[in-house]
């Protein structure tokens, strides 16, 4: 047939859009061969699985206080969903979980029936957003001075953030990065000042003590 790819160019991009569509890889059985013990697609699902898993351990990388917060089976579940929804596009995989606290924002499973939003949801899309620009700020550059964004400071923030979020999620990304086994945090509205300071994030908590509000319990739903 006319349209196999055939040259090293057309089997790389072949591959790459096989690998970021599954279900739809013409030609397989033409690009690949079958072995004694494997079929043409078999062979193929060994790459496409190793594929998804360095993904996986990219995006766990990335988010580990919500991985904390899932545990590994359901956190993957919605990582798999995102990277369906997101495949990557490029071959640096520092942006790849950029959009992910948009994408659970959009698809929150809590009212997919028209059901009322759960706490627990406000609380994973908040600590998701969190990391993302606790990252972004760590990959950023340092502050020019040592005052908070937002706060007295009198410097630029350089690299810096104001974050603000219904429960205080930096306490508990914090206790997770030292390997500790934290309860999921109470709503309580904060805002943060993220800044960096010699290659370390600094987390400045601005919020106003008497504006917050009472603390609810949020835990994760086993049917996610």
């Amino acid at each position: 047939m006319d349209d196999v790819p055939r040259s090293l160019v057309e089997i790389q991009e072949w591959m790459q859009a096989a690998l970021l569509s599954p279900g739809r890889a013409p030609h397989l059985a033409e690009v690949f061969t079958a072995s004694a013990t494997q079929s043409a697609e078999e062979r193929f699902r060994v790459y496409h699985r190793g594929y998804r898993l360095r993904l996986l351990r990219c995006l766990r990388q990335r988010y580990p206080a919500m991985s904390h917060l899932l545990g590994r089976e359901l956190f993957e579940r919605f990582a798999l969903d995102y990277l369906d929804a997101n495949p990557s596009r490029s071959p640096v995989l520092d942006t790849l979980g950029d959009d992910f606290p948009d994408h659970l924002a959009r698809t929150r499973p809590d009212t997919g029936d028209g059901g009322p939003p759960e706490v627990w949801i406000d609380l994973l899309i908040d600590l998701a957003r969190f990391e993302r620009d606790f990252t972004a700020v760590l990959d950023g550059p340092d502050s020019v001075d040592d005052g908070p964004v937002g706060g007295t400071g009198s410097g630029d923030g350089g690299g810096a953030r104001l974050f603000e979020a219904r429960f205080p999620v930096h306490r508990y990304a914090a206790a997770v990065r030292h390997g500790q086994d934290p309860e999921p945090p109470g709503a309580e509205p904060v805002r943060l000042s993220l800044t960096r300071r010699d290659g370390t994030v600094v987390v400045h908590d601005l919020t106003d003590a008497g504006h917050r509000a009472p603390r609810a319990t949020a835990r994760p739903s086993t049917a996610a």
